[in-house]
């Protein structure tokens, strides 16, 4: 299941070619018309140079050669017809059009020459980001046992293809394990320490036994790479018993994950919205040391029928024109009254957009989990088909 990423389409047909190409024609038409009408104006009016503008309005964003080149060969041609009315009285004006309307043509096709290979370059360019982001964000199962699993990735730049964001599920024999991590920081060295986490997280999730072990490895790891004094990630990492129905949440640092629970015996109540808090979170990855995680983990009731949602502050820190957060438990309250699963994460991403009223200034990341209390008859990857078994109780769940 791909992330949804890149804008908005809409179903509405681009008007900007037509108009752009109207703008192009007009000034050929305002000559050609004018002339054609003769007598109606006493004197010249001079108005050939404008025959120049048609090409050169043409190369203006021009991928392709070949629309300043038509616009260049009309504009010619109707420069050499009405300079046989002119030549007369004016020698030097045709001449001069003529000249004007070649070089322009030229340097017109020649900008669109090299836009063509600026993108050619850049297509290329998309090419080993969509790969780079398909290596570190690697597609999720739609279905892991029995649960069902929905993700979404919205990139803050519109062509943004990788980010810090990070997630990843594992099906293990302690449980079905995932994370949903937050890098500090931008660009390629975000893309870097998220990339080394995924690959500590895809490893040590099916080695050790307790989720707070899987942090140690995690933190120190990233302890190891001694590139920055500034490097950490926020994560929170779950570990889900669908034979118990329960979950184990481990938080380092990161928003606490939201749980959908619907009301048992009325079906048509829209279900509660809890949050899921740990009684004190650790530091989180790469500053471990500095503080207490005793009080990291939480563990609670994950019956069929009931949701989670894991999410980035991309989405909680979304500010609107007055500078406020966004309001997610609040809202979701609201949003899910109308279906949950794909469809819900598409609402709160719309009605994320709708709040901030601009594009998000960081890249948000949500995974939303649902207990179907129905085993898979397969799964979608090699490393999630491993039998899962469960060698310890639950932990009993925090008050």
């Amino acid at each position: 299941m791909k992330p949804w990423r890149g804008r908005h389409v809409s179903n509405r047909a681009d008007l900007w070619p037509g108009i752009w190409h109207a703008a192009c024609v007009a000034p050929l038409l305002a000559v050609v018309v004018v002339f054609s009408l003769g007598n109606a104006w006493k004197g010249p009016l001079f108005m050939e140079p404008l025959l120049a503008v048609p090409p050169a309005l043409a190369g203006i964003g021009a991928t392709m050669p070949r629309r300043p080149l038509i616009y260049g060969g009309i504009s010619l041609v109707a420069a050499i017809v009405i300079s046989t009315r002119t030549f007369d009285t004016a020698p030097s004006l045709p001449i001069t059009t003529l000249i004007a309307v070649v070089l322009v043509t030229a340097v017109s096709t020649a900008g669109a020459v090299h836009s063509a290979r600026g993108s050619q370059k850049l297509a290329e360019v998309r090419t080993v980001a969509e790969v780079a982001q398909r290596a570190l964000l690697r597609p999720l199962p739609s279905r892991v046992g029995p649960l069902e699993l929905g993700v979404l990735y919205v990139a803050a730049a519109a062509e943004a293809q990788v980010g810090g964001d990070l997630y990843e599920v594992a099906r293990t024999p302690y449980g079905i394990r995932l994370i949903v991590g937050d890098v500090r920081g931008k660009g390629l060295s975000a893309v870097e320490v998220a990339a080394d986490i995924l690959g500590v997280f895809r490893e040590a999730a099916h080695d050790v036994y307790t989720l707070a072990e899987v942090a140690r490895r995690l933190d120190a790891s990233l302890a190891r790479r001694q590139a920055t004094n500034e490097e950490f990630v926020t994560a929170v990492l779950v570990e889900i018993d669908p034979a118990l129905s329960r979950l184990t949440i481990y938080n380092c640092g990161h928003p606490a994950p939201i749980l959908l629970v619907p009301c048992r015996g009325d079906e048509y109540s829209p279900p509660q919205v809890k949050v899921a808090a740990v009684p004190v979170p650790a530091p989180p990855l790469g500053l471990m040391s500095l503080g207490d995680c005793s009080g990291a983990g939480l563990s609670l009731p994950f019956n069929p029928g009931d949701e989670m949602l894991l999410y980035t502050d991309g989405v909680t820190e979304a500010r609107d024109a007055k500078r406020r957060f966004y309001p997610l438990a609040e809202r979701l309250a609201v949003l899910v009254q109308d279906g949950s699963g794909q469809a819900l994460l598409e609402r709160l991403r719309e009605d994320v957009l709708r709040h901030r009223g601009a594009p998000l200034d960081d890249d948000a990341a949500m995974l939303l989990v649902r207990a179907t209390g129905v085993l898979a008859a397969g799964t979608d990857r090699p490393d999630l088909q491993r039998p899962l078994s469960i060698p310890q109780a639950a932990q009993p769940a925090t008050p």
